[in-house]
């Protein structure tokens, strides 16, 4: 199945595919893709910085989280001058996929589905840049689907953006472009001592391309299939939405 133009629709429309496409993705892997000494687990994401992308606590059966003390609340007054209370804005939530190792349940892998909002302003686009960033670093592999083409503000891509933070630019080295005939990218990254990047762009009316899926620091990985998941998910999509988008 080709990729669509979900530029033609409003991207609460395309986060009624996102979710389905990423669930995909996660059977696809679990069910024979990846070795028996990995999982996958689609997870909904709300908080604006992850202070623990490499472990899975597991509980006690009292409970209480392993490893985790007891902390003493208070619930009186703080002693300030000025309290201030304002209405928390509503959290953002995303969706990814994490691939974790059954041993220590840690994170080894993690898969990000671009959605509409990662682009849709500078702050929004630094953001998820960073966080790429902050993965690789943890020595974590990454692969990013990015189905939209680059923002006005920022025209050479997601991958243009996150490689020049995880690796050291090379005198003489051409920076990354994409190419206006195929500006949808998918992105795999291999983090450890150096950090290896498998790029594979390609446009709307093509099929997703097949990306390595790395899960060791040795570049160990698995072929994803892309292409299948997508045309899993696509009947999930409204069938009046499909024609809009097929048109």
């Amino acid at each position: 199945m080709p990729m669509h133009d979900w530029t033609k629709v409003e991207a609460g429309i395309y986060h009624a595919f996102h979710g389905p496409w990423l669930q995909a993705i996660a059977r696809a892997l679990n069910n024979g893709l990846l070795p028996a000494a990995y999982y996958a687990m689609t997870e909904q994401v709300t908080m604006s910085v992850e202070a623990d992308v490499l472990t899975l606590q597991i509980p006690h059966a009292n409970g209480t989280p392993a490893g985790s003390g007891v902390l003493s609340l208070t619930t009186t007054r703080p002693a300030v001058g000025v309290l201030v209370r304002e209405q928390q804005a509503a959290p953002k939530r995303r969706g990814r996929v994490l691939v974790r190792h059954v041993s220590t349940h840690k994170v080894v892998a993690v898969i990000e589905l671009v959605s509409p909002g990662n682009k849709s302003a500078k702050r929004e686009y630094a953001a998820f840049v960073m966080k790429a960033a902050d993965v690789l670093a943890a020595r974590v592999h990454l692969l990013v689907i990015d189905p939209f083409p680059p923002p006005a503000h920022t025209p050479g891509g997601l991958h243009a953006s996150i490689w020049p933070r995880v690796v050291r630019r090379r005198k003489g080295r051409q920076p990354f472009t994409l190419s206006a005939d195929r500006p949808l990218v998918v992105a795999s990254y291999a983090a450890g001592q150096e950090v290896v990047a498998a790029v594979q762009p390609f446009a709307v009316g093509e099929p997703v391309p097949e990306i390595p899926l790395f899960l060791t620091v040795e570049q160990e990985y698995v072929t994803l299939p892309l292409e299948p998941t997508y045309a899993t998910a696509w009947p999930d999509v409204p069938k009046v939405w499909r024609d809009v988008i097929e048109a």
